[in-house]
């Protein structure tokens, strides 16, 4: 397509402006296409697509779609994204909000790998990232993407781990303050799940795969949470799900903090927000420590759309090359 600057529309009225009123399906497309470009998030600009077939084959073109996304996913609300591509700053958040605000335990190595970077986690190894003072953390709402590949060591059980490995938690389940907030891995019985907790009454919420999770492998993970909802992506598929405005589907982990509180008042209990965010573990104290390696990991205060998951696990990038009119074009 050419360049249609606004000096060219001024003209183009001019000519008109003695006739008949000018459509906005008088622009020429090369207009159009531009001030498409403006129309945020996607899916509103797909569903003005639907307005007629004119604007339709405009907007579902390729190409347009591709520039309109340049950068991959809509980096709105991105509050945290670990791209491992420095090992002299292997905690680095390129989000913005955290930068290089973190603390290393132990040796994280960095390798390459099909995203580019990956870091490296022995289970004596760990990154922590204060949250607790930052406001675009303390929500209930939010998405979590993450690559991850488990090393077949992790599959040993320790007792005091109780056979959970998590890559990306914060998950402080003895606290009284209410700060387990996330708590993505998996369970060598259990396959890949995650957690969140609801209430001063310590009411943990759960999803797992049913698939069996296999070493050597590379696994693309998504949840998206807000106080009434939890879901498990695994692959670019939802293969699980909980309502989390019913008490009874909870999974009691802490019973002596259960309060005497009326159950028909749920809806007033508050989903836990984080204090510290762990990478290869579950806590400050550093349970259930991640084997194998991590990548691409973000964190996003809304949820991720269905058309960006399955279009990250299936073009195999990070978020910020994924071509999202590539994905919806071809589908």
């Amino acid at each position: 397509m050419t360049e249609f600057c606004i000096s060219d529309f001024s003209v183009l009225f001019s000519q008109n402006i003695n006739h008949q009123p000018l459509s906005i399906n008088d622009l020429p497309p090369e207009l159009l296409s531009t001030i498409f470009q403006f129309v945020r998030p996607l899916d509103m600009l797909l569903i003005a697509s639907c307005t007629c077939r004119f604007w339709r084959k405009i907007i579902y073109n390729e190409w347009f779609l591709n520039k309109y996304s340049t950068g991959g996913i809509s980096k709105n609300q991105l509050i945290g994204w670990w791209r491992f591509d420095d090992i002299k700053n292997i905690g680095f958040d390129s989000s913005g909000v955290l930068g290089d605000r973190y603390h290393v335990f132990g040796r994280p190595t960095t390798e390459d790998c099909f995203l580019g970077k990956c870091a490296v986690f022995d289970g004596r190894s760990f990154i922590d990232l204060p949250v607790n003072d930052k406001s675009e953390y303390q929500t209930d709402t939010y998405s979590v993407s993450i690559w991850f590949w488990a090393d077949p060591s992790a599959w040993s059980r320790d007792q005091r781990e109780g056979g959970w490995r998590t890559a990306i938690g914060s998950w402080n389940d003895l606290s009284l303050n209410n700060h387990a907030w996330l708590h993505l891995g998996f369970h060598v019985d259990m396959n890949i799940h995650s957690q969140v907790m609801i209430s001063t009454a310590h009411y943990a919420f759960s999803c797992q795969d049913r698939e069996q999770m296999k070493p050597h492998r590379w696994y693309h993970v998504v949840v998206r949470v807000n106080r009434n909802r939890q879901e498990l992506w695994v692959d670019g598929q939802q293969v699980s799900n909980v309502d989390m405005t019913r008490a009874h589907l909870r999974r009691e982990v802490r019973a002596s903090y259960r309060e005497n509180w009326d159950a028909s008042q749920w809806h007033e209990q508050k989903i836990h927000l984080p204090d510290l965010l762990c990478l290869g573990s579950k806590n400050s104290e550093h349970h259930n420590p991640w084997k194998g390696k991590i990548a691409d990991a973000s964190i996003w205060r809304r949820w991720l759309k269905p058309f960006e998951i399955r279009a990250l696990h299936q073009q195999h990038v990070s978020i910020d090359k994924v071509k999202l009119g590539s994905f919806v074009c071809n589908k």
